[in-house]
């Protein structure tokens, strides 16, 4: 029997997002505990540990950020079904890998391989998409990410509970089990999307050349560099954030973790919402790239407000309106990018979309470093804002240089 007939479309986006949220969250609870976990395996010199600590901790974000177009094709080829078992199996087999192994330097060859064959957050994107109608693209885009920021919150929340009373292998043994029941539910429950047939020589050489062609799309390029300056912006204060609040708001452990969980929070609340707003925009286009302009620059606003902030509380509303910008700016982006293409091209894009933002994560925590250890906290504030404004000020061009007409999206539905 065929049980996957059993659930409505509704149900089975409400299964995609409790996946997504429970794998985020398996998959988050070990990220704060690699140079504790590595040292405690004791085969790792202690002037080794904080870089082999952080090489574990980029790996598959930086091998993603290669492999997620060829994904996405793939999935415009033979199904996104496809690719969100596949994904789920390689987060399977890598999570068993890292749980047996005993060898620190396997580990990051496990955590390569993970970048290599995972990707799960496009592929969903990319079936959940695929299975819907245009008019509700946004608010699927806005609640696919709620379920990213739910599992990446309570991920390390839990990953610390559960490493005090059963050790930290036991938080690869629960990732373990997680991603292989949820690549059986998805393989049972989750329908086929429409695959387009064709002889396997012509997907090989399609794949390789619609890759290079949609890079090279114009409007699509001044979009995926869009999301590639938000990221920076976004991720420069990540790997300085807790120094700033124990040494200029002289708090605690415990505020940094408030006050970081705090945009985190706002994500979760209101992205589902602000992409039920985008979808009542949808006939008008110079709308969406109006309000995501007034979004960016109001993200540079509080970001340059941060630099005046000189209590716990003030931070934590300016965070709190800060995640309420987040929740909407890389939804619509996403929502411009896919309306730039036909149906059968949108795990392409979603994927060099996704290609764009850990380029820019990874980036923007580079120059956060450097910006802070160079110029102090106020100085990276500023910098925030600039690249903020930066964005804001290309989308307004943008605006008024491109037609606002959809090239290929609007018709395919």
């Amino acid at each position: 029997m065929n049980l996957n007939t059993q659930l409505s479309t509704k149900n089975q986006l409400h299964l995609l997002w409790l996946g997504q949220a429970c794998l985020m969250a398996v998959l988050a609870m070990s990220l704060p505990y690699w140079p504790l976990y590595l040292a405690k395996l004791g085969h790792v010199a202690k002037s080794e540990l904080r870089y082999l600590s952080a090489a574990i901790y980029i790996a598959p974000d930086l091998v993603c950020a290669f492999t997620s177009p060829l994904w996405g094709r793939l999935g415009d080829r033979y199904g996104q079904k496809a690719m969100v078992v596949r994904a789920c199996f390689g987060l399977f087999i890598t999570q068993t890998l890292i749980m047996l192994t005993v060898n620190a330097y396997l580990i990051l060859v496990y955590r390569i391989l993970q970048g290599l064959l995972a990707g799960f957050i496009v592929a969903g994107q990319a079936w959940a998409l695929a299975m819907t109608p245009r008019t509700n693209h946004s608010a699927i885009i806005g609640k696919l990410q709620s379920a990213t920021a739910i599992g990446t919150l309570l991920g390390p929340l839990l990953g610390g509970i559960i490493a005090t009373y059963f050790g930290y292998r036991s938080l690869f043994f629960i990732s373990t089990i997680v991603c292989g029941s949820w690549m059986i539910a998805f393989l049972v429950f989750l329908q086929d999307s429409s695959v387009r047939h064709m002889d396997q020589k012509t997907k090989i050489y399609q794949t390789s050349s619609t890759i290079r062609q949609s890079i090279f799309h114009r409007a699509a390029f001044s979009l995926l560099l869009i999301i590639f300056i938000v990221q920076l912006a976004r991720s420069m204060i990540l790997p300085v954030f807790a120094l700033f609040v124990i040494e200029h708001l002289h708090g605690n452990a415990m505020t940094v973790g408030f006050l970081y969980a705090a945009s985190g929070a706002m994500i979760f609340l209101t992205a589902p919402f602000w992409g039920k707003i985008f979808d009542g925009m949808i006939q008008f286009e110079n709308r969406l790239y109006h309000c995501l302009a007034i979004l960016l620059l109001l993200s540079a606003l509080l970001q340059y407000l941060h630099a005046f902030a000189t209590t716990a509380v003030m931070v934590l509303v300016l965070r709190l309106l800060w995640g309420i910008c987040l929740a909407a700016i890389l939804p619509v982006i996403l929502r411009l990018l896919v309306d730039e293409v036909s149906q059968d091209e949108r795990g392409t894009y979603l994927g060099l979309g996704n290609s764009a933002t850990k380029f820019g994560n990874m980036s923007g925590m580079l120059l956060g470093v450097i910006m802070e250890s160079k110029f102090g906290f106020s100085n990276s504030f500023y910098m925030i804002a600039l690249l903020y404004v930066i964005a804001g000020m290309m989308v307004l061009l943008r605006v008024k240089s491109a037609p606002m007409v959809a090239t290929g999206a609007l018709y395919d539905k």
